[in-house]
């Protein structure tokens, strides 16, 4: 049963080194498995959950069985406890908070909608103007013709009223 210990440790510890090497690849890989096998609405089946749990499993059986005099059976459980309680922390301390942590600093169009921006380019009365946004992730050129079909100087401050498409729809800010 030592030999079983002892592959199981030396998997953690392979994958880690290659994860650190390889890390994006073998992600890829794991999730494309996961969503074939139907498995990605399991939140608990992450690699470092599995991955975690074996060479918790083998660290712990290792460790027993070379310290202490107790049966092989009572190790093999003690092992597997020790591996599931690891397991559960790993998911519940790291991996539900790190999941619900993952927020993009970029942003989409529709959330544009009610912002205040800046005309980088006159908005004539028919046709197209373009304006600035300023945003978490920096600042972003847009195509925009005049929600009231007026014209619209460079520099002056609209509000986006409405998304037509891929062009934004402003109105002057008079405040």
């Amino acid at each position: 049963m030592l030999i079983v210990y002892w592959n199981c440790l030396l998997f953690g510890i392979a994958f880690a080194v290659i994860t650190l090497v390889i890390g994006e690849v073998i992600g890829h890989w794991l999730d494309s498995a996961a969503a074939a096998l139907h498995l990605d609405h399991f939140d608990f089946m992450q690699p470092i959950v599995i991955v975690g749990g074996i060479t918790t499993f083998g660290a712990a059986g290792v460790i027993f069985h070379k310290y202490t005099l107790l049966d092989v059976t009572l190790i093999a459980v003690l092992a597997v406890l020790i591996a599931l309680v690891l397991s559960a922390a790993i998911y519940i301390f790291f991996v539900r908070n790190m999941s619900k942590a993952e927020h993009s600093i970029g942003h989409s169009v529709g959330d544009l909608v009610g912002k205040a921006a800046e005309v980088s380019v006159t908005i004539p009365t028919l046709g197209y103007g373009e304006i600035i946004i300023h945003t978490n992730s920096g600042t972003s050129n847009y195509p925009a013709v005049s929600f009231e079909g007026l014209q619209i100087m460079q520099g002056q401050k609209v509000v986006i009223v409405e998304l037509r498409g891929r062009d934004f729809a402003v109105s002057e800010l008079n405040i």
